[in-house]
């Protein structure tokens, strides 16, 4: 097995989070201090090591919980891959799901805009 490399630096309390959830995965990995990683004024963060051949399964794990913590907020998850592009007629806001002419550079509906 390849040893560990960092995956991530992330705030303490989210490298932490993420190192108990993948334990419960069965993948481990080791969050720890670097003060090289800190500046003046930053705040408290950790590295995230992980085994290479564990990272396309953590990225499937991260996803997986985004895409469920979505659903919960009542968000229509099928929009998440919409893409506007101006060059056909008509878009499918990915915020809020209107359909719209693409001659608009922003949704009618929600405001988000394409510029």
């Amino acid at each position: 097995m390849q040893e560990k490399q960092i995956f991530a630096i992330l705030p303490a309390r989210d490298a932490e989070w993420l190192q108990s959830r993948l334990a419960k995965e069965g993948i481990e990995v080791a969050s720890v201090y670097n003060q090289q990683n800190c500046g003046s004024g930053c705040s408290l963060s950790k590295e995230v090591w992980a085994h290479p051949q564990d990272v396309g399964s953590i990225q499937r794990i991260i996803l997986a919980d985004r895409i469920h913590a979505l659903a919960d907020l009542g968000a229509d998850v099928g929009l998440i891959n919409q893409v506007f592009d101006h060059t056909q007629p008509c878009a499918t806001c990915p915020a809020c799901g209107f359909s719209f002419e693409t001659k608009h550079l922003q949704c009618p509906d929600c405001g988000l805009s394409f510029a």
